[in-house]
């Protein structure tokens, strides 16, 4: 049997820009493409030069395009998300007669649940109240873990695309010292509506236009601040995750056919204050919301390969002692900024010699910047 040749050139769509890291040289997705001014991916897909579209994030929604007929999932899919992924199939067209999922991630039950929500008519069992947020505001301030000068002063550095990111850590710092100070039960609480109230503005922020502009502010610094907690301790040892290691896998056929749903009316839940209230497992670890992050942002494409090294580079930094005699010492930010970047630096040229394809991926500028800045940030809570 012969080699099988594509005569399709594949799209890559990813947000923001990709930097080569030999000439850093900077990339769109027009550019990546090599597509012509002002052609887009959308239109681009309709010629016969291409007919494979890879995405991570984007054209999860309003890409009606009725030519695409299979679709390759590699990642975790559920509720809604797996309805408006999936969904991107369902568009007729002359000589299309079918379409076909191949997932290497999720069991059929978790989508066929997924689905069924939305099979036949569906209700709200109540009203979402745009006032809540108001009453979430006020509940959080309550607590007194931070003042308005503190939104003021975090806003003004936000916005401005000329200010530093790293500006914004010492506002951050403080509110997450004055939650530390408190009760065990009173953080968690605290927690709780830091969550409801990014997760009900973010819902009501698709459908809602809001003038007020503190609330954007209270808004902004609340999802950073979310972000700088002290994760919950996991209930897995962490001895028990170092002593596991991948040592093979197979690819093995768990389903195939058509999932059924069943007839009938469903009823959600609205969101609003109680939604996602609760001490549950954390979405995401540190590490993989990083990746994750990097990814979607620079196309970088780090694997679950590289994520054990990165893990690896991680405990070298938590161990490295000259770095920690720096940070017990009363030197100032900027004399722990530089070790903790010469650190980082010296480690990552180890792995030149054995893993060079993730130094040039860890080496791109942006890459790199972005990575010391979230581990100085996490290095800085542990001292």
């Amino acid at each position: 049997m012969g080699e099988m040749h594509l005569s399709y050139k594949p799209l890559v769509a990813f947000s923001g820009e990709v930097i080569d890291p030999d000439t850093d040289d900077k990339y769109t997705e027009t550019g990546m493409n090599g597509l012509p001014p002002k052609v887009g991916i959308p239109d681009a897909f309709k010629t016969p030069t291409y007919r494979i579209l890879i995405v991570a994030e984007k054209f999860q929604t309003g890409f009606d395009e009725p030519l695409l007929h299979a679709m390759y999932v590699d990642k975790k899919l559920g509720g809604v998300n797996a309805v408006q992924t999936l969904s991107r199939l369902n568009r007729t067209t002359r000589g299309k007669d079918g379409s076909m999922v191949i997932d290497f991630v999720n069991e059929w039950e978790s989508i066929q649940q997924s689905f069924q929500d939305y099979y036949q008519t569906t209700l709200l069992e109540g009203e979402t109240d745009q006032n809540r947020l108001y009453d979430l505001q006020h509940e959080i301030q309550e607590f007194d873990i931070f003042v308005q000068e503190d939104l003021d002063d975090l806003a003004a550095i936000f916005f401005d695309s000329e200010q530093p990111q790293e500006k914004l850590q010492p506002i951050l710092d403080r509110a997450r010292d004055n939650w530390r100070q408190r009760e065990s039960q009173e953080r968690e609480d605290f927690r709780s509506l830091l969550q409801s109230f990014g997760r009900l503005y973010g819902f009501l922020a698709q459908i809602l236009t809001f003038e007020d502009v503190e609330l954007e502010k209270f808004y902004i610094f609340v999802r950073l601040l979310n972000r700088k907690l002290d994760r919950r301790k996991g209930t897995l040892p962490t001895e028990v995750l170092d002593a596991v290691d991948l040592d093979s896998f197979r690819i093995q056929k768990t389903y195939e056919g058509e999932i059924d749903l069943e007839p009938g009316d469903r009823e959600l839940p609205v969101i609003g204050a109680e939604s996602g209230v609760g001490y549950g497992p954390e979405e995401l670890d540190a590490l993989s919301n990083i990746i994750k992050q990097i990814n979607e942002k620079y196309g970088v494409n780090l694997s679950d390969e590289d994520k054990v090294d990165m893990q690896k580079l991680k405990k070298k930094i938590q161990a490295h002692e000259g770095l920690r005699n720096v940070f017990q010492a009363n030197n100032p930010q900027s004399v722990r900024r530089m070790k903790f970047d010469e650190v980082i630096n010296d480690i990552l040229l180890e792995f030149v010699h054995t893993k060079l394809d993730l130094y040039k991926k860890l080496n791109q500028p942006l890459v790199n910047r972005m990575l010391k800045n979230e581990w100085y940030s996490e290095y800085q809570q542990g001292r």
